[in-house]
């Protein structure tokens, strides 16, 4: 039987850059922002799991469900705190970047060998000669097809994946305004718990009464308490409220709600309504290039069956 030698600081080294690749493209997938030091913590937990298995006796550890464990852990450092439904999505994001770079880098570690494979034994020694070349060049390739896709994207060549028209309507007024599909944006009205859609608020200008306009065009941060106590008691007082944040480049933000009259969503030629949404006014612009105005979450398509 065969005998190999392992060098566990390599076994580390090569896991947690590996897992740190895996992390950041999750991260790039489902479009949760996330500090590096999250993501090295969460690399140096599955580089930590990686040397845990060659503990003796400790066959579980290479089971099927502590596996599962672990990656769910490894995600849970890295991303929380994130609702249920996007740290399931940022979990799968981490399987596809997974298989996809592991994948690229075995392919790549036997594309290298030029000798003809007999034996087991022959196969280990191809991945120890190219285990480093194999892992460099994989995570090229995984940058370069990231980069390739990320131009595709904004050349529009996906336009039509992940940009979808939606229809305001308030007061007897209408906007249409472009949206981008967000996996990232699962925000939520704290009182009703309605979806919101994040919206420029020169794309709603139009529908937003004199007060609302004032208060958000002053110079400086948006005062939305203040915004709020200047709406009369009414009907118009109740289509506003506050609604908290932690993304769009800030943690703990607030923005402000608009309850309209209606939120259609235009999909395959048809019209669907999502009853109950809330509109948040983001005073900035969602695109530098002005190709989308608005960030729809996929928890709004839900509710359109």
């Amino acid at each position: 039987m065969p005998v190999y030698k392992v060098y566990l600081d390599q076994v580390f080294l090569g896991n947690l850059v590996m897992n740190y690749a895996i992390l950041w493209a999750a991260a790039k997938l489902s479009r949760v922002p996330v500090h590096t030091a999250r993501l090295v913590a969460g690399a140096a937990l599955g580089a930590a799991y990686a040397l845990a298995v060659f503990i003796p006796g400790a066959g579980f550890l290479q089971s099927v469900w502590f596996k599962t464990v672990i990656s769910a852990g490894i995600v849970a450092v890295a991303f929380s705190p994130v609702t249920v439904r996007m740290f399931l999505t940022c979990l799968g994001c981490f399987f596809l970047a997974s298989f996809t770079l592991g994948g690229l880098a075995i392919g790549i570690i036997f594309y290298l060998n030029s000798g003809r494979l007999s034996s087991w034994d022959g196969i280990g020694k191809v991945i120890e000669g190219n285990f480093w070349p194999g892992i460099l060049l994989g995570l090229i390739a995984l940058w370069a097809a990231g980069r390739g896709f990320a131009a595709l994207l904004k050349k529009g060549k996906f336009e039509n994946l992940f940009r979808i028209p939606i229809l305001i309507n308030s007061g007897g007024k209408q906007v249409r305004v472009e949206a981008l599909l967000d996996t990232g944006n699962q925000l939520k009205d704290p009182l009703t718990q309605s979806p919101v859609v994040v919206v420029e608020y020169n794309s709603l200008k139009s529908l937003l009464p004199e007060q609302v306009q004032a208060g958000l065009e002053r110079d400086g941060e948006a005062d939305i308490w203040n915004i709020l106590g200047s709406l009369s008691e009414g009907s118009l007082s109740s289509r506003f409220s506050a609604v908290p944040f932690q993304s769009l480049g800030r943690a703990n933000g607030m923005m402000l709600g608009f309850r309209p009259d209606e939120v259609v969503i235009e999909r395959q030629g048809k019209l669907a309504r999502p009853g109950r949404v809330v509109v948040g006014i983001y005073r900035n612009k969602l695109d530098p290039e002005g190709s989308y105005h608005a960030l729809l979450g996929p928890n709004v398509l839900e509710l359109t069956g």
